[in-house]
């Protein structure tokens, strides 16, 4: 059997969110786990996933790390009282003060700092490299201490632009900060902070809708549903409308301008068609970086409204609007863009699948083999170029996000020693429907798990670099923009 490959790439990682949030956690270097067996396949904050060390460890050593400052609407709209919300999620009290009362962009503010203050590892060899250039990439690659992270934003809230039509809860001794204009100006002053900071993508909205794109209703909480609020009434305030708003496309436009690329993973699918849209004019990539696909085109959807007997009730996928329809995936693979496969086994598939899965009568993978099937031939069918539909296709894991992960593969641990071998497995029997490809099951399965991503980040570091050196930034991309992927 072909040995694992000795680097692995993900899409989407959340190295630095628990040690900037959980009481137990001091470093994104602290391989933190005191998770019974139920719980390392659940929700749960008594571990750690991609931390700093197990990705060393796992050889997942090119990264897209996602600093995400959480929505104050959702913990505002949960308690008057930050002890408690601390307490229950295992948070330190003082995270939970500051992201009640501060906007989130001072919140993103600090957890820049923290992976700065920590981009060495405290007691060894292991350091992360902030990617700028493809060259960087490369240094990394070369070293087996080193890991390359190329940064993300997850929800432009992280700057400034979040729900703004609610009412802080009255707490006793509290102030709030106000919210940050939405102007245009405040826009670019923003992209230029991201763009200086070597940030290269940012998903344009998350689980609230923020003024600038409408957002997917998101699976739903498991046992806190009757608890938490609902942020998707976020919409309420605007009816029926939905996509990018005027801000929400100069958004776009300002971001495509700077070279750094959008994320549609939690926009709903009118506003993803619209970044489609903005992308083509500016010959840019699109990125899905942690997401599935619903197994439906628009056309077959047969509701309106997101629900959770939805998802129960379908035989294999999740129907949901937050994954990627068949005509998001034609899009982003037209585009040269990237889909990241999230391991979240509720987004990935539907609960008659799942059980199947828990009861032993299908392989423990089958959830996130049937998206790469399924992705695949619809791209195929769709016109598009074997290998470039394959290419398409990379890991994101979306760990350390609070995900559910498929039980074989809880942390980036598994990588080696379950995935690759499973993907090895897979691709071996079921060759034919890849065969068109010309790749190997060893390449197709090494494809999956570093090479499309690493090369993808690569040609567009290098194109990026090259445009910026060619004509000012001011303007703009243009047409021909970054396309060729």
């Amino acid at each position: 059997m072909n040995s694992a490959p000795s680097v692995f790439f993900d899409l989407h990682v959340h190295s630095t969110l628990k040690a900037f949030l959980l009481s137990a956690v001091d470093s994104p270097w602290q391989d933190y786990d005191e998770a019974t067996p139920a719980e390392r396949v659940r929700r749960t904050p008594r571990l750690t996933q991609s931390d700093f060390t197990k990705l060393l460890r796992s050889g997942t050593r090119v990264i897209c790390l996602a600093l995400h400052p959480l929505e104050r609407y959702l913990v505002s709209a949960f308690t008057t009282r930050p002890v408690m919300y601390a307490l229950i999620f295992r948070m330190r009290l003082e995270k939970v003060r500051q992201i009640l009362q501060r906007n989130p962009f001072v919140i993103l503010q600090q957890e820049y700092n923290l992976l700065l203050a920590y981009r060495r590892q405290p007691d060894g060899p292991g350091e992360v490299i902030i990617v700028r250039r493809p060259e960087d990439i490369d240094e990394a690659i070369a070293n087996p201490h080193k890991i390359a992270a190329i940064l993300s934003l997850e929800g432009a809230h992280a700057l400034g632009f979040e729900y703004r039509d609610y009412t802080f809860p009255a707490i006793r001794g509290f102030s709030y900060d106000g919210f940050f204009p939405l102007t245009r100006d405040g826009i670019r002053a923003r992209m230029e902070w991201a763009a200086a900071r070597g940030i290269h993508m940012i998903t344009l909205v998350h689980m609230v809708y923020n003024h600038l794109a409408t957002p997917a209703k998101a699976v739903e909480f498991q046992g806190l549903a009757t608890v938490l609020p609902n942020p998707y009434r976020s919409l309420r305030s605007i009816g029926r409308f939905r996509g990018l708003s005027s801000y929400g496309a100069f958004f776009v436009e300002e971001a495509y301008r700077r070279g750094i690329l959008i994320d549609v993973k939690h926009c709903d699918h009118i506003a993803r068609r619209e970044v489609y849209e903005i992308a083509q004019e500016y010959g840019m990539p699109v990125i899905a970086s942690h997401v599935a696909a619903s197994g439906l085109g628009l056309t077959q959807r047969k509701f309106r409204n997101d629900r959770r007997r939805h998802r129960l009730n379908s035989e294999r996928f999740n129907p949901w609007d937050i994954n990627l329809h068949n005509e998001d995936l034609l899009a982003i693979a037209r585009s040269g863009g990237l889909i990241g496969l999230i391991m979240d086994e509720r987004v990935c598939a539907g609960e008659k699948l799942l059980q199947s899965v828990r009861s032993g009568e299908i392989h423990p993978l089958e959830p996130f083999f049937q998206q790469i099937r399924y992705i695949y031939l619809t791209l195929v069918e769709g016109g598009i170029p074997p290998r470039q539909a394959f290419a398409t296709l990379c890991l994101g894991s979306d760990f350390d996000g609070f995900i559910d992960p498929i039980d074989a593969v809880p942390t980036v641990l598994e990588y080696p020693t379950v995935l690759w071998p499973a993907l090895l497995r897979f691709f071996e029997e079921e060759y034919t429907l890849f065969a068109d490809t010309h790749w190997t099951p060893a390449e197709l399965a090494e494809g999956i798990v570093a090479r499309h991503g690493i090369s993808f980040w690569k040609r567009f570091l290098r194109q990026k670099g090259e445009r910026a050196t060619a004509a000012p930034l001011a303007t703009g991309v243009g047409s021909e923009g970054l396309s060729g992927y």
